[in-house]
């Protein structure tokens, strides 16, 4: 984990404002402040590099060159197998001066060019390499979008990017404007996707892609593609199991590789457990784990992170969230997020970072990124039952009507009330509606707000659940999961790594087809078998809970003091009248609306917040 930011012309460049972009994100890299010039007393680009000491902790100072000098990178993330590549590089010659693995990035772009660097590099990482010959600058995202990048053109011409908003809100020139279409996006969607933000002309790289800027212009290449996964059951299912277990101990062997302590995240569920299992097998000691007790029916994993702590050996440690935590935690997070995100889970992942800091760990493993890959959201066996009850939407809407309202976790109910919503919409909207919060009937949205919906289910295949899987890899996971993810950790100054956004992992995946993963009443079935024997049944076999916050019940309860004056805060863009009926009814209990109001509320807080608009 750590800050980059920067700027570039092809003609000269004030590089005076970059020490306070990079700055910014200081949070995100406390252990060593860099900023370099480039051109002279002309300078043409300025690199600044927040650092936080993961990989050579003495030598590892950014950007780092090439042996010819040609080629400087600052890199935010890891590349995991950066020893073999640093053994290939030294056997054909090339001599290195550190053990980091950005020097390796340097050399390889240098010895290969940068494509083919990028595609030996396994890792997670958000890179800027600027070519000090061709007076070059390329900004480059990996494969999964672990890692951000944010950049904008300034009036002058220059380009400026930085790995959050903020560090790009430093620049004098930077003055943005709310993209209201991208206010509508994070409404419907509960995130605002790439390559767009919350600010008009601000923009992300997508994953998988690098920009490059030079006099020629700005053009993007993709230098990576999501693989699109099949339909039916191909090959040999206890085989795919197998082949799943190995390639994971690789991962997770890669990422537990640091010259910092490492622990790991254990919400209870199957996920971080696999990874926490697999880490202890090859440990020489017990490893650190790290839960969160919440305070609310049916969100509550803690026991059960606890029952495979004590299989495993590991030190368990152990926070509480309770609904007195809402506010003050609503406030830090309000103090780091540059744009809104509606997950409530950014609330107990705030908190759990909190809990790895105090015990002075900078390195954790997660298990991020199973559920999209394996198919563990009921929402993708859903769209093989859409086609057939469309017809009936209205009779179904009658009968989900009169189902009582429950709010102890994701229930049945508003499963079943969600459902309904999305009959008789293509299924890449359908699927959007299904997970997000606001329908788009309720707030007269733009045609736009789907374009980028649109354009990635045009690359998706014909079946139903991989495709819906595709589509969350390409959108909610990398601008909703990894997004919470990377702040929350960011803000205490943590790197988190996940062995499943591994791109051989990914790819195996959607080799294995999506009757390997799921069918009715099971989800990620290859994972659970690969995990046989190594983890206690009663966690390999559990039903998904979800790591949120139960923040439909608080809202009703003792936070519901939250939800005053919330219809004027944000009055311009959802009806005031519509939201107050939302807050009536949700605390009344004759409805649930802990979505709609969690995203209302968010907004209301970036928005009065210090990168907000108010």
């Amino acid at each position: 984990m750590c800050a980059i930011a920067g700027v570039f012309s092809t003609g000269t460049v004030d590089p005076s404002p970059v020490p306070a972009m990079a700055r910014a994100m200081s949070h995100r890299g406390p252990d060593e402040h860099t900023v370099r010039r480039y051109g002279g007393r002309a300078p043409y680009a300025a690199l600044g590099i927040e650092r936080l000491a993961i990989v050579d902790k003495s030598n590892g100072t950014q950007p780092m060159a090439d042996p010819s000098g040609r080629w400087r990178v600052a890199l935010n993330g890891e590349i995991y197998n950066h020893k073999q590549l640093r053994t290939t590089l030294q056997a054909n010659g090339v001599e290195l001066k550190t053990h980091s693995d950005t020097e390796v990035v340097a050399a390889l772009i240098a010895s290969n060019g940068l494509e083919r660097a990028l595609s030996m590099c396994h890792g997670m990482f958000a890179l800027a390499a600027l070519d000090t010959q061709q007076r070059r600058l390329f900004l480059v995202r990996d494969r999964m979008g672990v890692k951000p990048l944010h950049w904008t053109e300034l009036p002058d011409g220059t380009v400026a990017f930085a790995s959050e908003i903020k560090g790009l809100m430093q620049h004098p020139q930077v003055k943005p404007t709310v993209d209201h279409v991208s206010v509508q996006r994070f409404l419907l969607f509960e995130y605002i996707p790439t390559p767009h933000t919350i600010w008009a002309g601000i923009h992300k790289v997508e994953p998988g892609t690098w920009m490059q800027f030079d006099a020629a212009g700005t053009s993007v290449h993709r230098w990576w593609t999501a693989p699109q996964g099949t339909g039916g059951r191909p090959g040999n299912f206890e085989r795919w199991a197998t082949s799943l277990h190995g390639a994971l101990q690789v991962a997770v062997s890669q990422r537990a590789d640091a010259d910092v302590e490492v622990g790991y995240l254990l919400s209870g569920g199957l996920d971080s457990a696999s990874v926490a299992a697999l880490a202890a097998q090859r440990n020489q000691g017990p490893i650190q784990t790290f839960s969160l007790a919440v305070s609310g029916d049916g969100f509550d994993e803690s026991p059960a992170a606890a029952i495979t702590a004590a299989q495993l050996g590991s030190i368990h440690r152990t926070a509480t969230l309770g609904p007195g935590d809402l506010a003050p935690t609503l406030d830090a997070i309000a103090a780091h997020m540059d744009e809104p995100l509606a997950d409530s889970s950014l609330v107990t992942t705030w908190r759990l970072m909190q809990l790895v800091s105090e015990h002075g760990i900078k390195c954790v493993l997660s298990g991020d990124g199973a559920d999209e890959v394996f198919g563990g959201y009921p929402t993708y066996m859903a769209h093989r039952l859409a086609g057939p009850a469309g017809p009936a939407k209205s009779l179904l809407s009658r009968a989900v009507s009169r189902l009582p309202v429950r709010s102890s976790g994701v229930t049945k109910d508003y499963m079943a009330r969600r459902f309904v919503h999305g009959l008789g919409l293509d299924w890449q909207r359908r699927h959007q509606v299904w997970m997000g919060a606001w329908l788009p009937e309720e707030l007269n949205v733009s045609e736009s707000v789907w374009e980028q919906t649109d354009r990635v289910a045009e690359a998706a295949g014909s079946d139903p659940v991989a495709r819906a899987m595709y589509l969350d890899q390409r959108m909610y996971l990398g601008d909703g999961v990894l997004v919470k993810v990377d702040r929350a950790a960011g803000a205490h100054g943590i790197e988190v790594r996940s062995p499943f956004l591994d791109h051989s992992i990914v790819e195996l995946a959607a080799a294995m087809g999506s009757g390997h993963h799921t069918r009715p009443g099971t989800t990620k079935r290859v994972l659970r078998q690969a995990m046989e024997g190594i983890l206690p049944e009663t966690t390999r076999t559990a039903a998904k809970k979800g790591f949120g916050a139960p923040v439909g019940p608080w809202l009703r309860g003792d936070a519901t003091h939250l939800l005053d004056n919330l219809a004027d805060a944000t009055a311009d863009w959802i009806p005031p009248d519509l939201l107050r009926r939302c807050i009536q009814e949700h605390r009344a209990g004759t409805a649930d609306h802990r979505r709609r109001l969690w995203s209302a509320l968010i907004l209301a807080r970036w928005r009065m917040g210090p990168h907000g608009c108010g």
